[in-house]
């Protein structure tokens, strides 16, 4: 993927805050929490992401139907979690094996999830606090790094948390109080320990009146102008623009019964024959996810919306587009558009995924266990608030009843609309129905912060050189690791922390023990080797040896010890054995030169000094025998050889004191 994104069909690559998120997402490990008011093609760029990344990741929602939508998977049944409220006390969770054990995670799950490097949450406004600490918890234990967030593991959260909310019971409320100060993901204890870099698109796609677009961004943040609530007052009408049968419009209701009631009064007042579809399901398909309903009811006349984008070339509906039953029989549906367009529509197929993990290419998988098939309609004169999210249409009712019971109702059902002429609303709305939570507010304020974009980027290239620098230690190219260590500092200076000065003393130590234990290896392979040489050259000294003392035959003999010292150069009793034979040969000079050389190379041993001290007193030399053998007296003083001789040598110069002195050493030494 390049780095600067192009436009590509009908999504804006050009969207600056996008930019960055894709930026993030593939430049880097941070977690990205992707935001955006309504309109803002938050879903259309989840897909983009998803169809695109060549991270291994999967896509999980809160819900089943929003799984559905995204192609993905429930965060309950991916990490197998619990329904009850998860406090981070739990003594259910505390230690890993409790945890896998009370998950009943298999291995084919761990491993799958050990291997992913990006987890997609979407619809993250309606995922609670102590979830995401518990998500936390599995990724830290299943992957074994428990110092960082989330194991290591990239997220990205997508979603508007001034828009739905958790659904939390008053029960639940009291257990969550006692360790959140509010049910809202980002309030996660998780987020204490790292920085979540916020990117919100700000650029709106569904409306285009930019006077209605400010509108709606006051009403998002709770902060409506009195000319706003005038506004939208104005278009107050109880009778409803949905009353006139000719024209497309979609009621927008807080309860479910308001809405049961408004579609199947409308489908009952139409006096068309009642068309009954039913659908199939195959393997595992859970009802909360069905999309529609199993078993649809229709007749012609009968306002529905599309639940599925049409798979075709040319897209002719989207997800949310609205249309008109123009014939029903028991094998064919055919719809009219907004845009007057008349289409036949297929039965379309929901699959329910499992992601595993494929060993043998090293990719996440999806795995279908299950499909529900069905026209891809959903009976739709009124729909939810809840359920209209994401949704887009240019005639809406607003029907609040007795007022918004969440933060953030008024403001989805409004904005559901491409304009403001196309809003009528069934009852006033007040100030008290367009509430904001004030920590909403004051987490919001963290949205599109140059400044922690920036330093994502550089704790990013941080990351990537000390990574490489311990690589090259690892290779041992220091000089390489010291300078990525160098260049490191300058983007996140990491030297204080503990953690990394504990690393470094570590990486110090493997090397000096890799040093030592290469050091004690290496004497090891030389002694051996040293004794196998010293044994081929033993062979040859002892055929020497004979061939001078037995044979008399120093020509030869020189041969062999040459041989000998080729094979094994500190063979001391060859060349000692090698100057006899050249001294036999009468070459003095040559014995004396090598002999010379070996008291010089063996300054602890005493032969070669005591032989030459021998041979000067042989030749009546008594001064350069008597510096000989005082070398060889000093070397070794426990030899009765060497006193013997030195004794001789006393005698020739006729010091009698010296000499006796020498004898009894020698005959003390033989004891």
């Amino acid at each position: 993927m390049s780095d600067k994104p192009t436009s590509s069909g009908s999504i804006d690559l050009e969207n600056p805050e996008f930019h960055k998120v894709m930026t993030l997402l593939t430049s880097t490990n941070r977690s990205v929490f992707l935001t955006g008011k309504a309109g803002t093609g938050k879903s259309t760029f989840l897909r983009f992401i998803t169809d695109h990344s060549d991270k291994k990741l999967v896509v999980l929602a809160p819900t089943g139907i929003a799984a559905v939508n995204v192609g993905g998977q429930t965060l309950h049944s991916f990490f197998h979690l619990p329904f009850k409220p998860l406090m981070p006390d739990d003594p259910d969770f505390a230690t890993p094996k409790r945890l896998f054990s009370f998950l009943m995670l298999n291995k084919p799950r761990m491993t799958l999830i050990k291997n992913l490097e990006l987890i997609i949450i979407d619809e993250i406004s309606m995922v609670r606090a102590d979830i995401i600490d518990f998500i936390d918890k599995i990724l830290r234990f299943a992957t074994g790094n428990r110092r960082q967030p989330f194991g290591g593991k990239q997220l990205l959260l997508v979603g508007d948390i001034f828009q739905l909310e958790p659904v939390v019971t008053p029960d639940m409320k009291e257990i969550l109080r006692r360790w959140y100060p509010t049910p809202y993901f980002f309030n996660a204890r998780v987020f204490q320990e790292m920085d979540l870099v916020s990117v919100e698109l700000t650029k709106v796609y569904r409306q285009t009146d930019k006077s209605f677009v400010e509108m709606l961004d006051r009403i998002r943040i709770g902060a409506p102008t009195q000319a706003d609530m005038l506004a939208i007052n104005s278009r107050l009408d109880p009778k409803g623009i949905d009353d006139d049968n000719s024209a497309f419009s979609m009621t927008i209701a807080t309860r479910r019964d308001m809405v049961d009631h408004i579609n199947e009064s409308r489908l009952e007042a139409l006096r068309t024959p009642t068309r009954k579809y039913f659908g199939e399901v195959t393997g595992e398909f859970p009802e909360s996810s069905f999309p529609t309903d199993l078993e649809l009811t229709l007749k012609e006349g009968a306002q529905v919306v599309f639940v599925k984008n049409d798979v075709g070339p040319v897209r002719r509906w989207v997800n949310g587009t609205l249309g008109r039953v123009v014939e029903a029989t028991d094998d064919e549906i055919r719809v009219e558009l907004e845009n007057g367009s008349v289409y036949t529509v297929e039965r379309e197929c929901w699959d329910n995924i499992l992601y595993k993990w494929e060993q043998s290419t090293h990719r996440v998988i999806e795995e279908v266990i299950g499909s529900f098939r069905q026209y891809p309609l959903k009976l739709a004169w009124a729909l939810t608030i809840h359920k209209s999210q994401g949704l887009t249409f240019n005639r809406i009712n607003v029907d609040v009843g007795r007022g918004a019971f969440t933060g953030g109702q008024s403001y989805v059902a409004l904005s559901r609309c491409t304009s403001l002429g196309g809003i009528s609303l069934r009852s006033t709305v007040n100030e008290r129905d367009i509430f904001v939570n004030p920590t909403i507010k004051q987490f919001s304020r963290t949205y599109n912060d140059t400044a922690a974009f920036d330093a994502a980027l550089n704790s990013a290239q941080a990351d990537s050189l000390y990574g490489a620098a311990s690589e090259a230690f690892d290779n041992n190219d220091y000089a390489a690791a010291v300078r990525l260590l160098c260049q490191a500092t300058g983007f996140r200076n990491d030297i204080a922390n503990p953690v990394i000065s504990r690393l470094l003393a570590r990486k110090v130590q493997s090397l000096v023990d890799g040093y030592d234990k290469r050091y004690l290896d290496l004497l090891a392979d030389y002694a051996i080797q040293d004794a196998k040489l010293l044994d081929i050259a033993e062979g040859y000294f002892e055929k020497a040896e004979t061939l001078r003392t037995k044979k008399w035959q120093p020509e030869k003999a020189v041969k062999e010890y040459d041989k000998a010292l080729d094979i094994y150069p500190r063979h001391i009793a060859a060349t000692l054995g090698k100057a006899q034979a050249l001294l036999s040969l009468s070459d003095a000079d040559s014995a004396i030169s090598l002999l010379d050389k070996l008291t010089e190379d063996e300054p602890s041993d005493y032969r070669a000094p005591f032989e030459l001290g021998r041979f000067f007193l042989s030749c009546g030399d008594y001064s350069n025998a008597l510096d000989r053998l005082l070398v060889a007296l000093g070397r070794n003083g426990n030899v009765a050889e060497i006193h013997d001789t030195l004794a001789e040598i006393y005698d020739a110069v006729e010091d009698a004191k010296s000499a006796r002195h020498h004898r009894k050493l020698a005959a003390k030494l033989r004891g």
